[in-house]
């Protein structure tokens, strides 16, 4: 019996041992390694919008009021708008998650419709001021023509010419006007909006100057409901030192191997700590004299739901797309969305919808 409750005594200090030498990652290692998984993603993007007669304006985007910027009428003329956001690699074959939103800005059909109107009406008051213009000519030209009428001096071929400028910025008028009026009667549904846009990424410790230090990047799924995407580089390969996050099959905050409960008992819960890999304010914060540098920031759950995660992990503009891993190094969501007004508190998309992404 004393030999039995020896060994007892001897399992469980063999067992503490082992717990406490397998504890969690350091901060330091989970940055090591999965820092050249993080991608910079970029995205330039412009609008078309083809009217009934097979004609096209070009826009650059919608503002928040939903007003358009940067109109044009020809496309090598529209300024694209570039935005960030970061990605991740999930597998070999050079596929890399982010959000929808961050490769995918189109606005939606209602609130585009009510914005293409707003199209329609700051076209109309271009075309009012052109037409405005050629009225101020033409009234100048009817008076010059006139004076001409009445001059002896004045030759019947130059009489001619004064009239025929006359009758020409009278046609532009007539033109103009015309215009006006037809716009006045286009609708948003009899016209087609069309987004156009480049999808590209930059490396994790990697110089980045212009665009041109961007790889180019086509767009395979979606999934709007929870806000993400998979892009793939165009060769369909990861490069071999670029970390490639494991999806994993069960959802890390829920489910425990033994050896992570026993850890659990003594204080060392995986899952007590979150970490983000992000280019929060895109290349702005990430630029660095070594070249891009991800920021590596940590939180801890607030909230959980079936869909979602709220966590206490910095973040700004940049970083939506950006993986959530906790202390096991474990992927458990994806950023998407921060809280108004603050920066404490966002939310990210939980690891199972990624995975069924992938999977379609």
């Amino acid at each position: 019996m004393h030999t039995m409750k020896k060994s007892f005594t001897l399992t469980l200090i063999l067992l503490g041992v082992i717990v406490a030498s397998c504890g969690n990652k350091s901060e330091q290692q989970i940055e090591d390694t999965a820092a050249s998984g993080v991608v910079l993603v970029q995205n330039q993007s412009y609008y078309e919008l083809v009217m009934p007669n097979g004609n096209s304006i070009y826009f650059s985007r919608f503002d928040e009021d939903g007003d358009v910027t940067g109109l044009a009428m020809e496309a090598d003329s529209v300024e694209a708008t570039i935005t960030y956001g970061t990605g991740f690699f999930v597998s070999a074959n050079g596929e890399i998650a982010t959000n929808a939103h961050v490769v995918d800005n189109m606005m939606e059909e209602k609130a585009a419709n009510r914005s293409v109107t707003k199209v329609f009406n700051g076209i109309q008051q271009i075309v009012k001021a052109v037409y405005d213009d050629y009225k101020d000519k033409y009234e100048s030209a009817c008076t010059l023509a006139q004076l001409a009428f009445f001059d002896d001096n004045v030759s019947a071929a130059e009489y001619q010419g004064v009239c025929e400028v006359r009758d020409a910025y009278k046609s532009e008028m007539e033109e103009c006007a015309e215009m006006y009026n037809n716009i006045g009667d286009l609708k948003a549904s009899d016209c087609d909006l069309k987004y156009h846009n480049t999808v590209s990424i930059a490396y994790n410790d990697t110089y980045v100057t212009s665009t041109q230090d961007f790889q180019e990047c086509v767009m395979t799924k979606t999934d709007h409901d929870h806000d993400l995407a998979i892009i793939q580089l165009k060769d369909k390969k990861t490069p071999a030192d670029n970390y490639v996050f494991p999806i994993p099959g069960e959802d890390p905050l829920e489910t425990y191997s033994l050896m992570d409960n026993l850890k659990k008992k003594t204080g060392s819960d995986k899952n007590s700590k979150l970490y983000m890999l992000s280019f929060n304010l895109g290349p702005t914060l990430a630029i660095t004299k070594e070249g891009i540098k991800s920021q590596f920031n940590n939180g801890t759950i607030s909230q959980k739901t079936s869909e979602r995660l709220m966590y206490s992990i910095p973040a700004l503009h940049g970083s939506s797309g950006s993986p959530v891993l906790n202390h096991e190094g474990e992927l458990v969501a994806v950023n998407f969305a921060g809280l108004s007004n603050t920066q404490n508190f966002n939310y990210g998309i939980r690891v199972k919808y990624l995975r069924e992404l992938i999977e379609e």
